[in-house]
């Protein structure tokens, strides 16, 4: 594709400089690289990579997907988790990279050159991203991350509404609801198991009533039913779920 050696030249000059990324103890760290330390560095950088922060996340992914991934003892997937984490944010050098995998095939994702070009336009709003993660595809189902472990917050650090968390499911194509209610029991996890097969994940939330976290999940909520029955029809969910209640009463 024309675009790739131009646009990516910049992306895969990050490398594993200890300038390269912003670190918590730069001393420490540039001695772990000097020492060819990299599996201590992996995770000295998980550690702080709890927050979610799209900088961390991409040099993790430059981590987990070079050189030395096997002597960082990266989990399976675990680099390409962390580039579509960080590309999702709108982090320049995941973004590219991830297009050149799509171009590829590459890191368990299915070869879309459409997709690849979408990424490779650097979309610069979360709309436009979502619009990319649309057209990604994985070729293995384990390389594609649970739509419980996508951003929670945008590249500013502003948390997502239930809106557009419902929003980045729904485009992977694994629309989600929120379900309130203790770990689930037998009967719960036959649901579940029975939403599965209709492309739908219920997530059981828990039973602590929190008035902020019900906001969020009515419109959480809300975004998933609209954006379902816009394709099966009006009353689709209400449909599905008194049909699954009845197999259930009837075993």
């Amino acid at each position: 594709m024309a675009w790739r050696p131009g646009l990516l030249a910049g992306a895969f000059a990050i490398g594993l400089s200890c300038a390269a990324f912003a670190h918590a103890d730069p001393a420490y760290e540039g001695w772990l690289l000097r020492m060819g330390d990299y599996e201590t560095l992996a995770n000295v950088w998980r550690a702080d990579n709890d927050s979610g922060d799209g900088a961390k996340q991409e040099r993790l992914a430059e981590l987990f997907l070079g050189p030395h991934a096997q002597a960082a003892k990266a989990r399976p997937f675990e680099g390409i988790h962390n580039l579509y984490w960080a590309a999702l944010r709108g982090r320049r050098g995941a973004v590219l990279r991830l297009a050149d995998a799509l171009d590829k095939g590459a890191f368990g994702l299915r070869k879309r050159p459409e997709a690849a070009r979408c990424w490779a336009h650097l979309p610069a709003t979360f709309d436009a991203r979502l619009a990319c993660v649309r057209l990604t595809e994985f070729r293995d189902a384990k390389a594609r991350p649970g739509c419980g472990d996508l951003p929670i917050a945008r590249e500013d650090g502003r948390p997502l509404d239930g809106a557009d968390a419902a929003r980045i499911c729904i485009a992977t194509g694994t629309p989600t609801l929120l379900e309130p209610g203790p770990p689930p029991g037998p009967e719960t996890v036959r649901r579940i198991r029975a939403y599965a097969r209709h492309g739908i994940t219920l997530a059981v939330t828990g039973d602590v009533y929190d008035p902020a976290f019900e906001a969020y999940r009515d419109q959480y909520n809300r975004t998933t039913v609209a954006a379902l029955e816009a394709i099966h029809g009006r009353g689709y969910l209400e449909r599905l779920g008194n049909e699954i209640d009845a197999r259930a009463a009837a075993r």
